[in-house]
């Protein structure tokens, strides 16, 4: 077989391969770096979905704040089994990378400067996000089989204020019934 295929593409009297197999070989690797380069929408995200769904990021850090926090707190000595709530003001805001453009004109004696300021966009048209900025806690409810003990009380919203980098007044703490 392999015999046969040398003989068909190779020239039997000098025993190179013949200019038209190498010609089709080349046309065909031209044609797969095109075929390449094309994009078929695999990479592309689609319209509804490329912006950021503040609501559900935010709930999305709540939730993983509120899991944190109740694992941290349920190891302070003497807690017992913990719960936490934590209240969260806004929602996850993202900050696009920005390139500006100063001009100035001198008209008349008169200087004015114009600034002109648009999002940095990659190669898909999405822009690029310099910087997320969290939801604010705004307060934490803790509900603790310990609680209810001073001492206990106050291991558990000064780790929590610390935690969350909140004051002491808007953290509460609450015993658990029963």
């Amino acid at each position: 077989m392999l015999k046969k295929l040398k003989h068909r593409l190779c020239d039997p009297k000098t025993g190179k391969l013949k200019t038209n197999v190498i010609v089709a070989i080349g046309l065909i690797g031209i044609a797969l770096i095109f075929i390449s380069g094309l994009d078929f929408g695999k990479d592309r995200v689609p319209e509804e979905t490329a912006e950021p769904e503040t609501t559900a990021s935010a709930e999305a850090f709540r939730t993983e704040q509120e899991k944190r926090l109740k694992n941290i707190l349920s190891e302070i000595s003497g807690a017992g089994k913990v719960e936490v709530m934590i209240s969260v003001e806004g929602s996850t805001e993202y900050v696009y990378l920005q390139k500006t453009e100063n001009k100035s004109n001198t008209a008349d004696g008169e200087q004015s400067i114009n600034y002109r300021s648009e999002p940095v966009v990659i190669k898909d048209g999405s822009p690029v996000i310099s910087k997320v900025v969290s939801p604010k806690v705004t307060g934490v409810l803790i509900v603790a089989d310990g609680a209810g003990s001073a001492a206990i009380d106050e291991k558990l919203i000064n780790a929590a204020a610390a935690a969350l980098g909140i004051s002491t007044a808007n953290i509460c703490v609450a015993p658990r019934s029963g």
